[in-house]
């Protein structure tokens, strides 16, 4: 299929000017400076830090500081800021930007029990008035955008996100991502983009619509009839980095770019996992990699028996045996499949 269009929407957040509308989301555990830099190289408007306790930013500790790692040649960056107390958001807001974030995002949506016990994630955007404060705290202690990403509410019976987010643009927040699930569907289900346009109605800033982007041609549309500004793309991408570039180059160009065949499927994750080990040190890259390993040869034949070796991965010799014996076994009648995977994105 080919738009009649070819020129990509403009995205604008605040000051800010995106080169696409294709944003990826922050995701624990994925979106480590490797996976930024890849993201940003497949065309991706705006990539994201994992998800950042804003107490430990602003106590300085190792661990938080790590994750705000913004190297001059990955940009724009977003730093996701999680976090309930308005004064500990701002100044964490504000070492952020000193560390070279691009923008500020706090995460309203986090489902999970440890987030939300403390009042944070999907737990704050309950209080529209409270959440407003501390975007409002956020917004006067830095001069990059600030934004949000939230889902619809906690349940089906107190959906509150067009409320929300009237209430968070009136105290200066340049943008919204809306998942479009509840905090108690969690990952279940499909994401309601008919409800997602509703805050896109409610509306002056920029909302941009989060939750199942896997059809290149759908979320094309949802851009181009002004239902959203923009898409996130998170779990559609794992495993297939290269759909955040087919994204791209639909919204662009109107035209699909093929899908990738297992052999450059197998590349691509080589390169992705080299680029792991040069950022992060072999070991602790392989044991966080097997992921992305078991991922790419899900659908090749004799799988089952290679993703058991990938649980012992441990060394780049290793690595590369068992790809050699994806390549080898070639794909299974059955193909490639989406793997599944829950995160703390929100």
């Amino acid at each position: 299929m080919t738009l009649t269009t070819t020129a990509a929407p403009a995205l604008r957040l605040g000051t800010l000017q995106l080169a696409s509308p294709v944003l990826v989301a922050p995701m624990v555990g994925i979106t480590d400076v490797p996976c930024r830099r890849l993201t940003r190289e497949m065309g991706a408007g705006l990539v994201s830090t994992e998800m950042v306790a804003a107490e430990a930013v602003a106590r300085s500790t190792d661990a938080a500081l790590a994750l705000l790692d913004f190297p001059a040649d990955i940009t724009p960056v977003a730093a996701q800021l999680v976090g309930c107390d308005a004064a500990v958001m701002a100044e964490a807001a504000r070492v952020c930007v000193a560390r070279g974030a691009s923008v500020v995002d706090v995460n309203l949506g986090c489902p999970v029990a440890r987030v939300v016990s403390r009042g944070s994630g999907a737990a704050l955007a309950r209080d529209v008035s409270a959440t407003a404060r501390v975007l409002g705290a956020m917004v006067a202690a830095v001069r990059v955008p600030v934004t949000v990403k939230m889902r619809l509410g906690w349940d089906h019976h107190s959906i509150n996100a067009p409320e929300l987010a009237r209430a968070l643009q009136d105290v200066g927040v340049a943008a919204v991502t809306v998942h479009g699930r509840t905090r108690c569907q969690k990952y279940q289900g499909y994401a309601d983009w008919s409800e997602i346009a509703r805050v896109r109605e409610a509306v002056d800033i920029p909302v941009i619509g989060s939750g199942d982007v896997v059809d290149v041609e759908v979320a094309a549309k949802r851009i181009r009839r002004g239902l959203v500004d923009g898409v996130v793309i998170a779990r559609g991408m794992l495993g297939n980095f290269w759909l955040v570039r087919q994204a791209v180059h639909f919204l662009r160009t109107g035209t699909q770019l093929a899908d990738l065949d297992f052999g450059a499927r197998i590349a691509l994750a080589r390169r992705h996992l080299a680029m792991l080990c040069d950022y992060h040190g072999e070991r602790r890259a392989l044991r966080t990699g097997r992921k992305y390993v078991a991922w790419t040869i899900r659908g090749c034949a004799g799988a089952a028996r290679l993703r058991a070796m990938v649980q012992d991965l441990d060394t780049r010799a290793r690595l590369d045996e068992i790809f050699d014996l994806a390549l080898a076994a070639g794909q299974s009648d059955q193909g490639w499949f989406q793997p599944v995977f829950t995160s703390g994105e929100g």
